[in-house]
């Protein structure tokens, strides 16, 4: 990859980003179809969006970048303009910047989580966490026609607040309901060290979609794997994401080869 003083530039706001792929996938898809782009990651502490936005209004070359953990919704007052998705649940993870500075968000969680788990009609689902991603993929769901969501998470007060956001009756607090009734499990925390809330993940059916948000390995899905049980990797669902992210800031057709060799290179089976 050649760098130059035209060159367009993209990045990821996350803290920490030491986790993030997205540089190894992009810069591989950017280098393959011969295009002068180039895509880093900012680490930045919560608190500092609103200057970070600031600074990029003047940043010419800056062309766009995604939103992670704990950026999803406090970036959103600081963009003019949002798509429906976001609209909807207060949460973004792509930002284009256009000509004139100005920011527009665009909501990409959970077209990444259907594209992942496949047909979602007539499901019965669980949610771990009721933050931005799992907001968006409730979204996602109920959109795409799941039959019942149920939401798990530390706050039953953010909980309450998320069911309240889609006021549906197909959406409630999980209360103990058998693990053995759910058809999709989306495990929407950043918790790695441990299964969240010690569920006995040896209840679910074998056909049951288990599906992580996060990319690197966790005590849900390495158990989950032990148990032969029906788990779809993170990397499945950033895999959607980024053919649309992609295609959302360049404007281009993102081919199927370039993106599953840019997984590969980072070690991931394309999805």
């Amino acid at each position: 990859m050649t760098l130059s003083g035209r060159t367009q530039v993209f990045s990821i706001l996350a803290h920490p980003s030491s986790y993030v792929v997205a540089p190894v996938i992009y810069n591989h898809i950017f280098s393959r179809m011969g295009l002068d782009m180039v895509y880093i990651a900012h680490d930045v502490i919560p608190g500092s969006i609103p200057f970070m936005v600031k600074s990029f209004a003047g940043w010419q070359n800056l062309k766009g970048f995604n939103v992670t953990i704990p950026h999803k919704e406090s970036i959103v007052p600081y963009l003019k303009s949002l798509c429906e998705i976001s609209s909807r649940t207060g949460v973004v993870n792509t930002v284009v910047r256009h000509e004139d500075g100005s920011l527009f968000g665009y909501n990409t969680d959970g077209l990444g989580a259907m594209g992942a788990l496949g047909d979602v009609n007539g499901e019965t689902c669980l949610i771990i966490g009721a933050g931005g991603a799992g907001r968006s993929i409730v979204d996602a769901l109920l959109n795409n026609g799941a039959r019942h969501v149920s939401i798990l998470n530390r706050s039953p007060a953010n909980a309450l607040k998320m069911k309240d956001l889609f006021g549906d009756d197909k959406v409630s607090l999980y209360e103990g309901e058998p693990l053995e009734d759910m058809s999709i499990v989306v495990q929407a925390t950043p918790v790695a060290h441990e299964i969240p809330f010690g569920l006995d993940v040896g209840r679910l059916k074998r056909h049951t979609r288990i599906l992580e948000t996060v990319m690197r390995p966790t005590a849900l899905s390495e158990t989950a794997s032990r148990l032969g049980l029906n788990l779809i990797p993170g990397h499945a669902m950033l895999y959607h994401q980024t053919k649309k992210n992609f295609e959302l800031f360049t404007g281009l057709d993102l081919p199927r080869q370039h993106l599953d060799e840019a997984f590969i290179t980072a070690g991931y089976s394309p999805s």
